[in-house]
């Protein structure tokens, strides 16, 4: 038991003083990289807000045809009909070639595949680079039956959906 002892007396330091020192700089590094990663990330945002818009169904789907119409009820001040791409069942739909963004608007409806915007309820159709704002008509032309199909609204800076709805 004695020698058992002699042990315990001599073994009056917990840690050597090189390995303190050691100890106490890698716990200092890693709390100041946690605080810059924390720090940093407050300065990351985006100052562009996000695009929105609702839609309402302006009337029943037109089989014969493959035409959906939606009147807008509100959109992001500034939102251009050519800040979207615009999807049907994954499929991308285009602006109408007689509405190409700055050419005059055109009377003739949008063809198969394509999307386009009213500012008077059907009557006339808006090339692509207009606003979109409350009570604009858009309307969906589809070579394939659109019951039942995904139409999404994409913005084409950030890639982020927009507006997502099955055709009813």
């Amino acid at each position: 038991m004695k020698a058992n002892r002699k042990f315990l007396k001599n073994d009056e330091d917990a840690v050597s003083p090189v390995i303190a020192v050691i100890l106490m700089v890698a716990i200092t590094v890693v709390l100041a990289a946690t605080v810059y990663v924390w720090v940093s990330g407050f300065g990351a945002s985006n100052s562009a807000p996000a695009k929105s818009i609702a839609l309402t169904s302006a009337g029943a789907l037109d089989t014969t045809n493959h035409v959906k119409g939606y009147t807008v009820a509100s959109a992001s001040p500034g939102l251009k009909f050519s800040d979207l791409t615009y999807t049907i069942g994954g499929v991308a739909l285009a602006c109408p070639a007689a509405n190409a963004p700055g050419e005059a608007a055109a009377n003739t409806a949008p063809a198969d595949n394509q999307v386009a915007i009213s500012k008077d309820g059907g009557t006339t159709w808006a090339d692509c680079d207009a606003l979109i704002g409350a009570g604009d008509l858009i309307r969906i032309n589809d070579d394939a039956s659109l019951s039942g199909a995904m139409f999404r609204m994409l913005d084409t800076q950030s890639n982020s959906i927009v507006y997502t709805l099955t055709v009813q």
